[in-house]
């Protein structure tokens, strides 16, 4: 997102309201602007992030960036669970420390999210000085409110996932997320945390606020749980005296490490300034959205709220739970080689593109697959036809029949407002709206789709009016006056649909209205510059197609 920024010039004429002006309207009439507080689940770095991981943190960025747009304060909390012992595995099967292998993946990750415009600010390691206070803070409390007690754990123990498992949990005798590995049985002396205690206190809460876990059949997955019963659960491991002692000592007890599950729900309050930054804490705890994947609910609505309630720390407002990709129709795997990194996609096909492929074609809530030849036929379809073309055609008309001068839009309710103009201004309006909607239920598919029926409506509106033929009565003042209306109108559309797609879409937004005339947008543009006619195009500026075609045998 850019805070600062010049107005673009076209042909040595500025446009008409600039980057400083507009955020200054935004100020103005965000009087009260909001903070938006998103997370995804850290990831562990036990080899290079994959485009698996690429839904969520392409989902929360869309909800960060919108955010912005509207003028809120922002933090967007991502970042790497790498105390688990798996770590170390990786660590070692490449003949480095731990420590050196979690730095060479902190690059690798944050290549990848670089690449695709990924906009976190609030970034953790789960191995930093700050994040090892939060967490044995919150152990601390935990202990001091008599939730945490000691007991042996004797049972399964899956080190991919670092969870416990009961006999009637695995599949064949193996962890049921990860079919490939059998669990380790252990028996060991642990610290644990009473969750069971907690139970009508989380099914309350849950039932009190329907949006707490999104989608619908979620909740109803947690609440079954709750009807099962809740067993305490380990919330430390053993330091092993053949084994490094990775992790997060247990308060005034060397011998035991955190459980990696406890240490890594605390990195969402270690993001926000607990317990060092009482002030920061405050501005943005309780979170809005944890965004996590189907595999890890019940850490997060369950074993993490009660925590939260042990400690007296406030509730995150809501968890976002989303299903997975798929690759080609196989399961991601990096031993049979059906893998693909997020670099290499971008460096392909550009970040925007990949951006929109996984927000248009994979429903949030729903599993999905990652297809090439799907994500050439998007950018071909939507981006390069669809998208592409409507800036192509208004850009060209508006030169050849205006010498690149955007007419004025034609006043609302005015005789040079025809049907054709209102129904384009009314579809914007509802774009807009459907949107906002969407988003804030947290289907950025459904959103995307909403915006898109403006894009068409654009196109079939060019249809309609025909400009090319209308251009040919230059001695009709009255085709004139209509031949205005539509190169304005079709501009402003353009417009407004570089507003709404730039959360998906950010530098192509910003490219769009550079070819409009229009400097890039700012925070609170979504408030002062998603109307229609709030800030339209004056002198456009052709700078070629937006999307090249691709070969569609590629695929």
């Amino acid at each position: 997102m850019h805070t600062t920024t010049t107005a673009a010039a076209t042909d040595g004429v500025e446009a008409d309201v600039s980057a400083a002006d507009r955020t200054a309207a935004a100020d103005a009439s965000v009087a009260t602007p909001g903070r938006y507080y998103v997370t995804t689940a850290i990831d562990y770095p036990n080899g290079e992030p994959h485009v698996g991981h690429l839904l969520e943190k392409v989902a929360a960025d869309v909800l960060a960036r919108y955010h912005r747009l509207r003028g809120d304060d922002v933090a967007f909390c991502m970042g790497l669970d790498e105390n688990s012992q798996h770590v170390v595995t990786a660590a070692e099967q490449n003949g480095v420390p731990p420590g050196e292998w979690t730095d060479r993946m902190e690059v690798a990750f944050r290549r990848a999210w670089d690449a695709l415009e990924i906009s976190v600010d609030a970034w953790v390691r789960t191995t930093e000085p700050r994040h090892r206070r939060a967490s044995q803070e919150l152990f601390r409390r935990a202990r001091e409110a008599g939730d945490i007690y000691t007991s042996t754990y004797t049972g399964w123990y899956c080190p991919n996932c670092n969870t416990f498992y009961a006999d009637a949990d695995l599949v064949g005798g193996r962890c049921p997320n990860h079919p490939s590995v059998t669990p380790d049985w252990l028996e060991e002396q642990n610290y644990f945390f009473a969750l069971g205690r907690y139970a009508d206190r989380l099914r309350a809460h849950i039932e009190a606020n329907p949006d707490f876990i999104v989608p619908a059949h979620r909740r109803a997955e947690v609440l079954g749980w709750i009807d099962q019963g809740l067993r305490d659960f380990s919330v430390s491991r053993a330091v092993r005296p053949d084994g490094i002692a990775w992790g997060i000592p247990v308060p005034d007890d060397p011998s035991q490490v955190l459980y990696v599950w406890f240490d890594a729900l605390t990195t969402y309050i270690t993001a926000v300034g607990f317990p060092d930054d009482p002030a920061r804490f405050a501005r943005y705890w309780p979170v809005d959205t944890h965004v996590i994947g189907k595999d890890i609910t019940r850490f997060h609505c369950l074993y993490w709220p009660a925590m939260l309630l042990s400690t007296g720390l406030p509730l995150p407002r809501q968890v976002a739970v989303h299903g997975f990709l798929t690759l080609e129709g196989g399961k991601i795997s990096k031993t049979s080689g059906n893998v693909i990194y997020p670099a290499d996609l971008a460096a392909e096909f550009g970040a925007d593109p990949v951006r929109y492929y996984l927000m248009r074609e994979v429903s949030f809530a729903s599993d999905g697959d990652f297809s090439r030849a799907n994500l050439i036929r998007r950018h071909n379809d939507d981006l390069a036809n669809d998208l592409g073309n409507l800036l192509n055609r208004v850009v060209a008309m508006v030169g050849r029949y205006r010498q690149g001068t955007v007419p004025p839009l034609p006043a609302e309710g005015g005789p040079a407002e025809g049907e054709p103009e209102r129904d384009l201004r009314r579809v914007a309006a509802e774009a807009r709206a459907r949107a906002e909607a969407e988003l804030a239920a947290w289907a950025p598919d459904r959103a995307l789709d909403a915006i898109w029926s403006l894009v068409r409506r654009a196109n079939q509106y060019l249809e309609e009016r025909q400009p090319w033929r209308v251009a040919k009565a230059k001695d009709d003042p009255a085709a004139m006056a209509t031949l205005d209306a539509t190169l304005a109108s079709a501009a402003e559309a353009t417009r407004l649909a570089a507003v709404l797609l730039a959360p998906y879409v950010p530098a192509t937004a910003d490219r769009i209205l550079a070819q409009l005339g229009l400097p890039p947008l700012v925070p609170g543009d979504w408030v002062v510059a998603g109307d229609w006619g709030d800030h339209p195009a004056a002198r456009v500026a052709p700078a070629g197609p937006l999307f090249p075609k691709l070969d569609e045998d590629e695929g």
